[in-house]
């Protein structure tokens, strides 16, 4: 184990407040937040390699802002499954963009599966966001927001849809 080192800050009142009031799993001392803190933001700065840890990173940094539309959206009895698809759904596909990315070293068949599991997490998402066109009523803030996106979207995929069925 690398040898400790002890050091004294100084904090604001609100650095402290910050500090008692900050979530982070496993860690309850202030001692404890504060390397966490500090481990993440190496991680940030060296550039995380594993998709895992990556992933919980992000997870992390969006967590406060999700537990707050969620309580928002109790107290209003409003719900938007399009905006909790993408809380869900973004930080697993961040994680791939930045640790899975090959690095220069890489080769042809490193570029064609990173391309193949974004494809396949994109298509996923973008078949998750189609069914919430499926029902009459949209599962959205907005009822009409569907409609009014979708409508494009499958005008392009009509016309692709001619296209490829003329032969290009």
């Amino acid at each position: 184990m690398p040898k400790s080192i002890p050091i004294s800050v100084r904090l604001s009142d609100d650095d402290v407040e910050f500090l008692a009031s900050y979530e982070v799993q496993g860690a309850r001392t202030p001692s404890d937040k504060l390397r966490e803190i500090l481990r993440a933001a190496r991680e940030r700065e060296e550039g995380v390699q594993d998709v895992a840890a990556c992933e919980d990173l992000l997870r992390s940094m969006v967590r406060p802002a999700e537990r707050g539309l969620r309580q928002l959206q109790r107290e209003t009895g409003n719900r938007s499954d399009f905006v909790i698809k993408l809380y869900e759904r973004l930080p697993e596909m961040f994680a791939e963009l930045i640790a899975a990315a090959p690095g220069p070293e890489g080769g042809p068949e490193q570029l064609l599966r990173f391309e193949k599991t974004l494809s396949a997490e994109l298509f996923s998402l973008i078949e998750e966001i189609f069914d919430l066109g499926l029902t009459t009523q949209s599962r959205t803030y907005d009822p009409d927001l569907m409609d009014r996106h979708l409508e494009p979207i499958l005008e392009i995929a009509r016309l692709l849809d001619k296209q490829r069925g003329n032969g290009g």
